[in-house]
Protein backbone atom coordinates (compact mmCIF):
# COMPACT_ATOMS: atom_id res chain seq x y z
CA UNK A 1 0.00 0.00 0.00
CA UNK A 2 2.84 2.32 1.07
CA UNK A 3 4.34 1.94 -2.65
CA UNK A 4 1.37 2.83 -4.50
CA UNK A 5 0.04 5.93 -3.07
CA UNK A 6 3.22 7.59 -4.32
CA UNK A 7 2.01 6.32 -7.95
CA UNK A 8 -1.45 7.98 -7.73
CA UNK A 9 -0.22 11.41 -6.02
CA UNK A 10 2.41 11.22 -9.85
CA UNK A 11 -0.28 10.41 -11.83
CA UNK A 12 -2.80 13.34 -10.47
CA UNK A 13 -0.24 16.31 -10.74
CA UNK A 14 0.68 14.62 -14.09
CA UNK A 15 -3.47 15.30 -14.75
CA UNK A 16 -2.98 18.96 -13.55
CA UNK A 17 -0.31 19.85 -15.64
CA UNK A 18 -2.45 18.48 -18.77
CA UNK A 19 -5.42 20.50 -17.41
CA UNK A 20 -3.72 23.62 -16.82
CA UNK A 21 -1.49 23.56 -20.56
CA UNK A 22 -5.14 23.02 -21.84
CA UNK A 23 -6.69 25.78 -20.01
CA UNK A 24 -3.80 28.34 -21.39
CA UNK A 25 -4.21 26.72 -24.92
CA UNK A 26 -8.16 27.56 -25.02
CA UNK A 27 -7.45 31.62 -23.69
CA UNK A 28 -4.98 31.99 -26.08
CA UNK A 29 -6.98 30.88 -28.77
CA UNK A 30 -9.86 33.22 -27.83
CA UNK A 31 -7.58 36.45 -28.92
CA UNK A 32 -7.73 37.28 -32.04
CA UNK A 33 -5.33 39.71 -31.23
CA UNK A 34 -2.72 37.94 -30.32
CA UNK A 35 -3.27 35.44 -33.38
CA UNK A 36 -3.13 38.80 -35.83
CA UNK A 37 0.12 39.82 -34.05
CA UNK A 38 2.37 36.48 -34.89
CA UNK A 39 1.16 36.91 -38.16
CA UNK A 40 3.72 39.84 -40.33
CA UNK A 41 1.56 42.70 -42.12
CA UNK A 42 2.08 42.82 -45.79
CA UNK A 43 2.40 46.58 -46.66
CA UNK A 44 -0.66 47.76 -48.95
CA UNK A 45 0.76 49.85 -52.08
CA UNK A 46 0.62 53.37 -52.13
CA UNK A 47 -1.77 55.24 -54.26
CA UNK A 48 0.08 58.17 -56.62
CA UNK A 49 -0.67 60.04 -59.27
CA UNK A 50 2.14 60.44 -62.35
CA UNK A 51 2.40 63.30 -64.89
CA UNK A 52 4.93 63.37 -67.88
CA UNK A 53 7.71 66.39 -67.76
CA UNK A 54 7.37 68.78 -70.54
CA UNK A 55 9.64 71.09 -72.80
CA UNK A 56 8.72 75.12 -72.61
CA UNK A 57 9.70 77.98 -71.09
CA UNK A 58 10.42 79.59 -67.82
CA UNK A 59 11.13 82.30 -66.00
CA UNK A 60 13.17 83.09 -63.19
CA UNK A 61 12.22 85.83 -61.43
CA UNK A 62 13.19 88.27 -58.44
CA UNK A 63 11.07 89.60 -55.77
CA UNK A 64 11.69 93.11 -54.65
CA UNK A 65 9.70 96.28 -52.79
CA UNK A 66 9.00 98.93 -54.70
CA UNK A 67 7.47 102.45 -54.10
CA UNK A 68 4.23 103.74 -55.94
CA UNK A 69 5.32 107.11 -57.14
CA UNK A 70 2.70 109.56 -59.23
CA UNK A 71 3.38 109.80 -62.99
CA UNK A 72 3.45 114.00 -62.31
CA UNK A 73 3.40 115.64 -59.05
CA UNK A 74 4.15 119.37 -58.87
CA UNK A 75 4.03 121.85 -56.26
CA UNK A 76 2.36 125.14 -57.17
CA UNK A 77 3.71 128.44 -56.63
CA UNK A 78 2.79 132.40 -56.71
CA UNK A 79 5.42 134.20 -59.05
CA UNK A 80 4.28 137.72 -57.54
CA UNK A 81 3.55 139.12 -54.04
CA UNK A 82 -0.05 139.90 -53.54
CA UNK A 83 -3.02 138.75 -50.78
CA UNK A 84 -4.82 135.89 -52.06
CA UNK A 85 -7.73 136.69 -53.47
CA UNK A 86 -9.76 133.09 -54.40
CA UNK A 87 -9.15 129.81 -54.22
CA UNK A 88 -11.54 127.28 -55.64
CA UNK A 89 -10.35 124.19 -54.87
CA UNK A 90 -8.90 122.20 -51.77
CA UNK A 91 -8.09 118.64 -50.78
CA UNK A 92 -9.04 115.58 -53.12
CA UNK A 93 -10.68 117.94 -56.02
CA UNK A 94 -10.22 116.77 -59.45
CA UNK A 95 -8.58 119.59 -61.73
CA UNK A 96 -8.12 119.68 -65.54
CA UNK A 97 -5.27 121.12 -67.42
CA UNK A 98 -5.86 124.96 -67.42
CA UNK A 99 -8.14 125.29 -64.96
CA UNK A 100 -8.30 128.42 -62.89
CA UNK A 101 -7.00 127.31 -58.94
CA UNK A 102 -6.78 130.79 -57.33
CA UNK A 103 -5.99 134.30 -57.94
CA UNK A 104 -3.63 136.85 -56.35
CA UNK A 105 -4.82 140.37 -55.99
CA UNK A 106 -2.12 142.92 -56.77
CA UNK A 107 -3.67 146.77 -56.91
CA UNK A 108 -0.20 147.97 -57.04
CA UNK A 109 0.70 146.15 -60.23
CA UNK A 110 -3.02 146.97 -61.66
CA UNK A 111 -2.69 150.88 -60.84
CA UNK A 112 0.69 150.52 -62.21
CA UNK A 113 -1.09 148.95 -65.89
CA UNK A 114 -2.94 151.75 -65.58
CA UNK A 115 -0.14 154.30 -65.57
CA UNK A 116 1.62 152.70 -68.11
CA UNK A 117 -1.06 152.08 -70.89
CA UNK A 118 -1.37 156.37 -70.88
CA UNK A 119 2.40 156.67 -71.27
CA UNK A 120 2.58 154.21 -74.22
CA UNK A 121 -0.56 155.93 -75.85
CA UNK A 122 1.16 159.57 -75.53
CA UNK A 123 4.15 157.75 -76.54
CA UNK A 124 3.16 156.60 -79.63
CA UNK A 125 1.24 159.37 -80.34
CA UNK A 126 4.37 161.61 -80.17
CA UNK A 127 6.07 159.30 -82.31
CA UNK A 128 3.45 159.35 -85.10
CA UNK A 129 3.60 162.88 -85.16
CA UNK A 130 6.87 163.13 -85.13
CA UNK A 131 7.18 160.49 -88.12
CA UNK A 132 4.76 162.04 -89.88
CA UNK A 133 6.04 165.28 -89.83
CA UNK A 134 9.74 163.86 -90.93
CA UNK A 135 8.06 162.44 -94.01
CA UNK A 136 5.70 166.08 -95.02
CA UNK A 137 8.76 168.45 -94.11
CA UNK A 138 11.93 166.83 -93.92
CA UNK A 139 13.71 170.37 -93.39
CA UNK A 140 12.19 171.38 -90.75
CA UNK A 141 12.30 167.69 -88.50
CA UNK A 142 15.73 166.28 -87.15
CA UNK A 143 15.78 162.65 -87.73
CA UNK A 144 17.31 162.05 -84.41
CA UNK A 145 13.98 163.38 -82.74
CA UNK A 146 12.02 161.02 -84.19
CA UNK A 147 14.29 157.96 -83.55
CA UNK A 148 14.50 159.30 -79.52
CA UNK A 149 10.42 159.22 -79.72
CA UNK A 150 10.62 155.89 -81.11
CA UNK A 151 12.81 155.03 -78.08
CA UNK A 152 10.82 156.15 -75.74
CA UNK A 153 7.49 154.24 -77.50
CA UNK A 154 9.42 151.06 -77.23
CA UNK A 155 10.31 151.79 -73.45
CA UNK A 156 6.44 152.49 -72.45
CA UNK A 157 5.32 149.44 -74.68
CA UNK A 158 7.96 146.89 -73.28
CA UNK A 159 6.97 148.31 -69.53
CA UNK A 160 3.21 147.85 -70.12
CA UNK A 161 3.81 143.68 -71.58
CA UNK A 162 5.87 143.45 -68.05
CA UNK A 163 3.20 144.49 -65.89
CA UNK A 164 0.20 142.84 -68.18
CA UNK A 165 2.86 139.18 -67.63
CA UNK A 166 2.99 139.47 -64.22
CA UNK A 167 -0.38 140.27 -63.68
CA UNK A 168 -1.02 136.83 -65.85
CA UNK A 169 0.82 134.97 -62.91
CA UNK A 170 -1.28 136.41 -60.57
CA UNK A 171 -4.12 133.63 -61.79
CA UNK A 172 -2.92 130.33 -60.66
CA UNK A 173 -3.28 127.78 -63.40
CA UNK A 174 -3.31 123.42 -63.66
CA UNK A 175 -0.16 122.70 -65.77
CA UNK A 176 -1.58 118.76 -66.13
CA UNK A 177 -4.86 117.21 -65.46
CA UNK A 178 -4.29 115.47 -61.90
CA UNK A 179 -5.71 115.53 -58.39
CA UNK A 180 -4.88 118.59 -55.85
CA UNK A 181 -3.27 116.81 -52.68
CA UNK A 182 -2.63 119.56 -50.32
CA UNK A 183 -3.57 123.51 -50.53
CA UNK A 184 -1.23 125.65 -48.30
CA UNK A 185 -3.31 128.83 -48.09
CA UNK A 186 -6.77 130.11 -47.40
CA UNK A 187 -8.35 133.74 -49.18
CA UNK A 188 -6.60 136.47 -47.65
CA UNK A 189 -3.25 135.15 -46.90
CA UNK A 190 -0.55 137.46 -47.66
CA UNK A 191 1.82 135.49 -50.35
CA UNK A 192 5.48 136.37 -50.54
CA UNK A 193 6.83 135.28 -53.79
CA UNK A 194 9.82 133.61 -53.73
CA UNK A 195 9.47 132.41 -50.65
CA UNK A 196 8.40 129.23 -49.01
CA UNK A 197 4.73 131.37 -47.83
CA UNK A 198 4.44 131.35 -51.26
CA UNK A 199 2.92 127.57 -51.96
CA UNK A 200 -0.54 127.25 -53.16
CA UNK A 201 -1.23 123.61 -53.93
CA UNK A 202 -0.08 120.19 -54.69
CA UNK A 203 -1.16 118.37 -57.43
CA UNK A 204 -0.41 115.12 -58.81
CA UNK A 205 -1.21 112.71 -61.85
CA UNK A 206 -1.58 109.26 -60.96
CA UNK A 207 -3.68 108.10 -63.81
CA UNK A 208 -0.23 106.48 -64.69
CA UNK A 209 2.03 105.63 -61.57
CA UNK A 210 5.73 105.41 -61.42
CA UNK A 211 7.20 102.18 -59.32
CA UNK A 212 10.67 102.50 -58.17
CA UNK A 213 12.72 99.49 -57.05
CA UNK A 214 16.53 99.44 -56.05
CA UNK A 215 17.89 95.97 -57.84
CA UNK A 216 20.58 94.66 -55.73
CA UNK A 217 23.69 94.40 -57.37
CA UNK A 218 23.90 90.75 -58.53
CA UNK A 219 20.97 91.37 -60.56
CA UNK A 220 21.36 94.34 -62.17
CA UNK A 221 23.59 93.64 -64.99
CA UNK A 222 20.91 91.40 -65.83
CA UNK A 223 18.00 94.29 -65.75
CA UNK A 224 16.59 94.95 -69.44
CA UNK A 225 13.84 96.89 -70.65
CA UNK A 226 10.54 95.43 -71.27
CA UNK A 227 10.73 92.68 -69.04
CA UNK A 228 7.76 91.44 -67.14
CA UNK A 229 6.83 92.69 -64.00
CA UNK A 230 3.90 91.71 -61.91
CA UNK A 231 2.91 93.91 -58.92
CA UNK A 232 0.83 92.67 -55.73
CA UNK A 233 0.19 94.41 -52.65
CA UNK A 234 -1.05 93.17 -49.53
CA UNK A 235 -3.16 96.50 -49.00
CA UNK A 236 -5.30 95.15 -52.25
CA UNK A 237 -6.17 91.55 -51.44
CA UNK A 238 -6.24 89.13 -54.52
CA UNK A 239 -5.58 92.27 -56.61
CA UNK A 240 -2.37 92.04 -59.54
CA UNK A 241 -1.05 94.76 -61.62
CA UNK A 242 1.00 93.81 -64.89
CA UNK A 243 3.68 95.89 -66.22
CA UNK A 244 7.38 96.08 -68.36
CA UNK A 245 10.48 97.56 -66.99
CA UNK A 246 9.98 101.10 -68.57
CA UNK A 247 14.02 102.51 -67.73
CA UNK A 248 16.71 102.12 -64.67
CA UNK A 249 19.86 103.86 -64.12
CA UNK A 250 22.83 101.81 -65.29
CA UNK A 251 24.89 103.31 -62.70
CA UNK A 252 24.23 102.01 -59.16
CA UNK A 253 24.42 103.76 -56.05
CA UNK A 254 27.73 103.73 -54.03
CA UNK A 255 26.08 104.04 -50.68
CA UNK A 256 23.41 101.01 -50.98
CA UNK A 257 25.05 99.24 -54.25
CA UNK A 258 22.03 99.04 -55.82
CA UNK A 259 19.98 100.12 -59.14
CA UNK A 260 16.93 102.18 -59.47
CA UNK A 261 14.53 100.14 -61.93
CA UNK A 262 11.55 101.91 -63.04
CA UNK A 263 8.15 100.30 -63.81
CA UNK A 264 5.37 102.34 -65.40
CA UNK A 265 1.26 101.29 -64.97
CA UNK A 266 -1.39 102.00 -66.34
CA UNK A 267 -4.33 103.35 -63.17
CA UNK A 268 -7.45 104.43 -64.51
CA UNK A 269 -9.50 103.53 -61.10
CA UNK A 270 -6.50 105.20 -59.39
CA UNK A 271 -6.17 102.05 -57.22
CA UNK A 272 -3.08 102.39 -56.42
CA UNK A 273 -1.94 105.30 -54.15
CA UNK A 274 1.38 107.32 -54.14
CA UNK A 275 3.22 106.54 -51.25
CA UNK A 276 2.00 103.18 -51.25
CA UNK A 277 4.96 99.98 -50.73
CA UNK A 278 4.27 97.09 -53.34
CA UNK A 279 5.52 93.67 -54.08
CA UNK A 280 7.11 93.94 -57.68
CA UNK A 281 8.18 90.60 -59.28
CA UNK A 282 10.22 90.70 -62.10
CA UNK A 283 10.96 88.61 -64.51
CA UNK A 284 15.06 88.91 -65.13
CA UNK A 285 16.17 85.27 -66.97
CA UNK A 286 14.15 83.37 -69.62
CA UNK A 287 14.47 79.88 -71.27
CA UNK A 288 12.45 78.84 -73.73
CA UNK A 289 13.48 75.41 -74.55
CA UNK A 290 13.51 74.04 -70.61
CA UNK A 291 12.93 70.77 -69.36
CA UNK A 292 10.08 71.19 -66.93
CA UNK A 293 8.93 69.39 -63.94
CA UNK A 294 5.89 70.23 -61.48
CA UNK A 295 6.80 72.15 -58.59
CA UNK A 296 4.98 69.68 -56.71
CA UNK A 297 6.95 66.59 -57.75
CA UNK A 298 9.86 68.06 -56.34
CA UNK A 299 11.40 66.62 -52.92
CA UNK A 300 13.32 68.47 -50.79
CA UNK A 301 16.33 67.11 -48.60
CA UNK A 302 18.38 69.68 -47.04
CA UNK A 303 20.20 70.67 -50.20
CA UNK A 304 19.67 67.64 -52.56
CA UNK A 305 17.12 67.74 -54.89
CA UNK A 306 15.10 63.81 -55.35
CA UNK A 307 11.94 63.20 -57.72
CA UNK A 308 10.04 60.07 -57.39
CA UNK A 309 9.69 57.92 -60.65
CA UNK A 310 7.83 54.62 -61.04
CA UNK A 311 9.39 51.28 -61.92
CA UNK A 312 7.58 48.77 -62.12
CA UNK A 313 5.11 48.91 -59.24
CA UNK A 314 7.60 50.06 -56.74
CA UNK A 315 8.42 53.90 -56.27
CA UNK A 316 12.31 54.64 -57.42
CA UNK A 317 13.76 57.40 -55.82
CA UNK A 318 15.99 59.53 -58.17
CA UNK A 319 18.32 62.93 -57.24
CA UNK A 320 18.14 65.62 -59.73
CA UNK A 321 19.52 68.89 -60.75
CA UNK A 322 17.18 72.10 -60.87
CA UNK A 323 17.46 75.13 -62.62
CA UNK A 324 14.52 77.90 -62.74
CA UNK A 325 11.82 77.50 -60.28
CA UNK A 326 8.47 79.95 -61.12
CA UNK A 327 6.68 78.66 -58.30
CA UNK A 328 4.88 76.18 -60.92
CA UNK A 329 7.52 74.41 -62.69
CA UNK A 330 11.22 73.60 -62.36
CA UNK A 331 13.66 73.31 -64.66
CA UNK A 332 15.63 69.63 -64.48
CA UNK A 333 19.24 70.10 -65.64
CA UNK A 334 19.92 66.25 -65.01
CA UNK A 335 18.46 62.90 -63.46
CA UNK A 336 15.46 63.15 -65.97
CA UNK A 337 14.59 62.89 -69.78
CA UNK A 338 12.29 64.02 -71.33
CA UNK A 339 10.38 60.78 -71.79
CA UNK A 340 10.27 60.04 -67.60
CA UNK A 341 7.70 60.18 -65.71
CA UNK A 342 7.02 61.77 -62.14
CA UNK A 343 4.88 61.62 -58.98
CA UNK A 344 2.96 64.65 -58.29
CA UNK A 345 0.70 63.32 -55.54
CA UNK A 346 1.35 60.78 -52.68
CA UNK A 347 4.91 61.25 -52.33
CA UNK A 348 4.74 62.52 -48.97
CA UNK A 349 4.27 58.79 -47.89
CA UNK A 350 6.94 57.32 -49.72
CA UNK A 351 10.11 55.56 -49.70
CA UNK A 352 12.65 54.33 -52.20
CA UNK A 353 11.62 50.76 -53.66
CA UNK A 354 8.02 51.20 -51.87
CA UNK A 355 5.02 49.24 -54.15
CA UNK A 356 2.94 51.70 -55.52
CA UNK A 357 -0.47 51.96 -57.31
CA UNK A 358 -1.05 54.35 -60.16
CA UNK A 359 -4.15 55.57 -59.81
CA UNK A 360 -6.02 56.38 -63.17
CA UNK A 361 -6.47 60.16 -64.13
Amino acid sequence: MSRALPQVECRLADAHVALLFGALTLLSGCDPGRQQATKAPEDAPVQVHVTHLSVGPITRSIILPAQVIPFQQATLYAKVSGYLKTITVDKGDRVTSGAVLARIEIPELVAARARQEAELRAAQADYTRLQDSLQKLPDLVVPDTVDQARGRYEVARASLEQSETLLRYATITAPFTGIITQRFVDPGALIQAGSASSAIVALMDFSKVRLQSAVPEAEASRVAVDQPVLVTTDNLPGMQFEGKVTRFTYALDAASRTMLAEVILENPALTLRPGMLVTAKIGIERKETALLMPAEALVMEKANAFAFGVNGNKAKKRPIKIGFNDGKNIEVLEGLGASDTVIVAGKLKLSDGQAVQVATP
